[in-house]
């Protein structure tokens, strides 16, 4: 792929090799970070106007597009193996964890990523086949663009990452910094700076990435759409503001297990046409009618078939599907941190009264942003690399969930900067 030619990086490496945390609470801990190479990439891609297209009942669309990105970077990535020894052993650990060497995090409506420069140009022709099926599929703009680690860091916007395993196959980035951020924001107001080159091709591949099931009820009243961004200037102070509001919703919410918004119980696949059609528009662009109407049909008996098997505890290749739900709870990323702490949560309506009085006093206070959004039920959209061993769950608020409470996060910061400005 001759299109862009960044300097080899010394640390391809580097997330796989992180040592990983065991506990939500110690991604808040600022010295769990370490610093992302220079020479490394911040990558953007989200929906334009997503606010607009969920107010027209189109969420489904905008969380798969989301997921989408995600799907075809670790796809295009994959093949290009990086690694350090060539005994037989540490190779095949190299291709079967590729993906572990790409830091992402899913927004709702988009995703962010750090990438070594070995592997850009593969991303960065990822991004652009989902940018154009985006259009083809779902007549939504994606935008993308990214910029170098340094140029972040050279004007002041640092950029860490850790990770935390979730289980023995899955990890779960997340960064602090302003540097993602800043990304985002320049991406936003500098388009054509930072887009992606016109001689990168658009190849997309989206194998794994499945939206086939209903919406989740709550377990409890509601399910809640949390984002809170911290106003403290320096790191160590950011950190400790987030320990301090992960203490007060543990305090209000309980644990994890008290406020988790998947319950195996509520889990159920669908065969709803309108709920499967998003998947099957990413994968029908292009195709004739006869493999779009096979493609309805694949996905519908593939429904059944996985819902009888989970029902009767089915054993295949060892694997019990009758445990199945209950590891997708356990691969599911509804507590995450960007700079922000984003978390997707179940409890009652007076525990969210109770949280948002709260909230809104440290807003009033100067030292926080935050964003909430409710509604009765999750969504799910979900990567498969293998199944019954090896997959991940994205956990978003039914109707709107993080794009609506980052638009309340945002009028709070509207309102403030006018505020400024007339002072």
């Amino acid at each position: 792929m001759s299109v862009l030619t960044p300097a080899t990086t010394a640390q391809p490496n580097f997330y796989r090799d992180l040592s990983a945390v065991q506990d939500f609470s110690k991604i808040l801990v600022l010295d769990t970070y370490q610093p992302v190479p220079d020479d490394w990439f911040v990558l953007v891609a989200d929906v334009v106007n997503s606010t607009g297209a969920i107010l027209n009942n189109r969420y489904q669309d905008v969380n798969t597009l989301g997921a989408s990105c995600i799907i075809a970077v670790l796809n295009a990535c994959k093949n290009n193996i990086i690694i350090d020894d060539q005994t037989a052993s540490k190779k095949t650990a190299a291709i079967q964890n590729s993906r572990e060497n790409i830091p992402y995090v899913f927004g709702g409506d988009g995703a962010s990523f750090c990438v070594p420069p070995s592997y850009l140009n593969q991303a960065l022709a990822a991004l652009k086949g989902t940018q154009k099926v985006s259009q083809q599929a779902y007549s939504l703009e994606l935008r993308t663009g990214f910029i170098a680690v340094s140029a972040l860091r050279d004007a002041g916007h640092e950029v860490l990452v850790s990770k935390m395993q979730v289980s023995n196959h899955a990890f779960q980035a997340a960064f602090a910094g302003s540097g993602m951020t800043q990304a985002e924001l320049w991406i936003k107001q500098y388009p054509d700076r930072h887009a992606i080159p016109d001689n990168i091709p658009a190849e997309a591949d989206f194998s794994g990435l499945q939206c086939r099931w209903d919406r989740i009820p709550s377990p409890k009243e509601e399910t809640v759409s949390l984002l809170i961004e911290s106003r403290c200037e320096s790191l160590s102070k950011q950190s400790d503001l987030y320990q301090q509001t992960m203490n007060k919703i543990t305090e209000i919410y309980g644990d994890q297990d008290q406020h988790h918004p998947l319950q195996a119980d509520k889990m159920h696949m669908t065969l709803s046409a309108e709920k499967l059609r998003t998947e099957a528009r990413l994968y029908s662009v292009g195709k004739s009618w006869l493999y779009k109407l096979s493609y309805g049909v694949k996905i519908r008996v593939i429904a059944v078939i996985g819902s009888l098997m989970m029902a009767n505890n089915v054993v295949i290749k060892g694997y019990n599907w009758g445990g199945y739900k209950e590891d997708m709870i356990h691969h599911s990323d509804h507590l995450k941190f960007d700079n922000m702490l984003r978390m997707v949560l179940a409890g009652s309506h007076e525990q969210r009264q109770q949280l948002g009085s709260w909230l809104e006093e440290q807003y009033q206070a100067g030292k926080l942003y935050y964003g909430v959004s409710q509604s009765e039920a999750a969504l799910l959209t979900c990567l498969v690399f293998q199944h019954g061993t090896d997959h991940f769950h994205f956990v978003d608020g039914a109707d709107g969930g993080y794009t609506l409470a980052a638009t309340h996060l945002k009028q709070q910061k509207k309102t403030d900067n006018q505020a400024m400005e007339a002072s």
